[in-house]
């Protein structure tokens, strides 16, 4: 173990989490200030993919990570996918995990997809297992206010909490994984 000096700061563990689009990204900076609220020395950096299949997330995470990051300073590198689009992407000849291996990239699925997860960050939704193409629907009904296209991290921040998400995550071996890659 490098010696310190008294007042040098030790650096931040860096994880890289590549997502699909703007919401997911506001999803990964609402687990960032959970770690920061949690005091661990971590940093999330994400490299948002602009839609598209999940091989596609896949390669932009990829190209993200060559041209911007320094990899040694990496403890990890993940992509977020919602699970709900693999089987039409295998039966397109998409293998979106696949690619992720050959790139050094775990996938961390999100079960069904991202609304799916945050119905299930609400309490007495956490076991709730319903069709990906009603989630968007059922997630309206708890959280009217919920947008496709404008979540932020401070309106989750505003809603959920650590609890919410480690409660959740007790039915989600996927979220459980990745709060595990966290600390969390």
């Amino acid at each position: 173990m490098p010696h310190r000096r008294p007042n040098q700061v030790e650096p931040r563990r860096v994880i890289f989490i590549g997502v699909e689009g703007k919401n997911d990204r506001a999803f990964v900076q609402f687990l960032q200030r959970c770690c920061d609220k949690e005091g661990l020395h971590l940093s999330l950096k994400i490299a948002t993919g602009h839609g598209g299949d999940s091989v596609d997330v896949v390669k932009a995470t990829t190209r993200h990570l060559t041209r911007h990051l320094d990899n040694k300073d990496i403890s990890a590198k993940l992509v977020l996918l919602d699970r709900d689009r693999i089987k039409r992407d295998r039966q397109a000849g998409r293998d979106a995990q696949a690619v992720a291996s050959e790139s050094g990239l775990k996938i961390i699925f999100q079960n069904l997809n991202l609304e799916g997860l945050l119905l299930r960050l609400h309490e007495g939704y956490e076991s709730r297992q319903i069709a990906a193409g009603d989630s968007m629907a059922e997630l309206q009904k708890v959280w009217p206010e919920y947008s496709k296209s404008s979540l932020t991290a401070d309106q989750l921040i505003g809603r959920f909490d650590v609890s919410d998400v480690r409660r959740a995550a007790r039915h989600d071996e996927e979220l459980r994984k990745l709060l595990e890659m966290l600390g969390l």
